[in-house]
């Protein structure tokens, strides 16, 4: 089972290897095509529907490869699993695309950027459709990076053509899209006829239990994704669009290091699953030695990017901006403080533990959405940067004292 996830995660390495490489391309084309401004806004509607997508996965990536994994042998209750799920992001998709229309065109929403957020919207189907739920559940991670490398070469083949000027910013996220949405389709069809599964439309009540059962796995994922990418659009309402530009700027590389503690839990959750149901002993083993690597890892990143940001921004950018560096500074170091927290996460996922999960990523984003407000009125992109470390701090403490209290992680082994 180790070297399943030691597997796991190379390809999971591996598909965040191509995002950086795609991204020093395609961010120095953006950023002087563009402008600081327009590419602000850009990183804002990116921003928003990442946001919306949340929405659209509903919790379903944080318990679903553990319940397919748990049904390995049964055809049928994976089958039955998939489609539900598939078909309830399916639905969530549109509806959520329907009401920020209406939003945008109806009530004048968005008014700075209602062109590229509602081109971007396309981008929740192309989530909607991606299986990486089921490519976990089955330790099958090497087709995510296969698919990653030939979404991310369309969307930046596609960005060269279309994209000559400023006015073409709306133009972005959508090319990000569609790419998203036919290669995701595509790898959706393989899967299917890969392990013989067929697809059928289920009916509203199954879609209505699937809602109902994963709620509080869907406030904890709402709660996380506000740490993470909801200082951006606070940022927004404190500070121009060239600052924000700048912001982005710094904001892509450390969006790509944060994905480091993310894909080490996802690499690790399905042993550990195993091995939490079959013998607490090896879990704790398991975890430990994951974790600890997990640490030196990211601490290791951190520092190198640390070191090297002026060069990375330089390189990103196309020219030196010092607000950009130093923000990547404070930034890099997100990673390893993520990481803190990822073998209580762990815990509470292998465990089902939905409401210690909740609890504690909606008072960490509380936190967060207060001291980024803070951070932001009276420091601009630097006191954002702050306030993202803090909360990452916090969120660790949290989670480490609900897991306590409800003697998740109790010495005498009691789950």
């Amino acid at each position: 089972m180790k070297s399943v996830s030691f597997a796991n995660f190379f390809h999971l390495s591996l598909n965040q290897g191509v995002n950086v490489l795609v991204a020093v391309v395609i961010t120095p084309l953006l950023y002087q095509t563009l402008g600081e401004g327009q590419f602000g806004l850009v990183g804002l509607g990116l921003t928003v529907v990442m946001f919306l997508s949340v929405l659209v996965n509903y919790g379903f990536h944080l318990n679903g490869p553990k319940r397919l994994a748990l049904t390995l042998g049964d055809t049928d209750k994976q089958q039955e699993l998939v489609n539900e799920i598939i078909v309830t992001k399916l639905m969530l998709s549109v509806v959520l695309s329907l009401l920020i229309l209406i939003a945008i065109y109806g009530f004048n929403f968005f008014p700075d950027y209602s062109s590229i957020l509602s081109l971007s919207l396309v981008i929740l189907l192309g989530e909607a459709l991606f299986p990486m739920f089921i490519l976990q559940g089955l330790d099958k991670l090497s087709l995510v990076s296969v698919a990653n490398a030939i979404s991310k070469l369309f969307y930046l083949i596609a960005v060269v053509i279309v994209v000559k000027e400023g006015s073409d910013a709306k133009w972005v996220n959508f090319l990000f899209g569609v790419s998203s949405v036919i290669v995701n389709f595509g790898l959706l069809v393989f899967v299917y006829r890969k392990w013989g599964l067929r697809f059928y439309w289920v009916n509203a009540a199954k879609v209505f239990i699937r809602i109902k059962e994963n709620f509080q796995f869907f406030l904890s994922t709402i709660g996380g994704h506000l740490s993470v990418h909801g200082g951006y659009i606070i940022l927004s309402n404190f500070v121009s669009e060239v600052e924000l530009g700048r912001y982005n700027l710094a904001q892509r590389v450390a969006f790509l290091l944060r994905m480091i503690p993310v894909f080490l839990t996802q690499s690790i959750l399905q042993s550990a699953s195993r091995l939490y149901h079959e013998n607490e002993s090896d879990f704790n083993e398991y975890l430990s030695k994951a974790y600890k690597s997990g640490l030196a890892l990211t601490f290791a990143v951190g520092l190198g990017f640390a070191i090297t940001s002026s060069y990375i921004i330089r390189i990103l950018g196309g020219e030196y901006v010092d607000y950009s560096a130093n923000v990547l500074r404070l930034l890099c170091f997100i990673p390893f403080f993520g990481m803190l927290n990822v073998a209580n996460m762990i815990k509470i996922l292998v465990a089902e533990r939905k409401e210690i999960l909740a609890k504690a990523t909606w008072v960490t984003a509380i936190f967060m959405l207060v001291i980024a407000m803070l951070g932001s009125y009276y420091y601009g992109g630097y006191g954002l940067a702050v306030a993202l470390l803090l909360s990452e701090v916090l969120s660790f403490a949290v989670h480490y004292y609900l897991l306590k209290k409800y003697c998740v992680l109790s010495n005498d082994g009691n789950k």
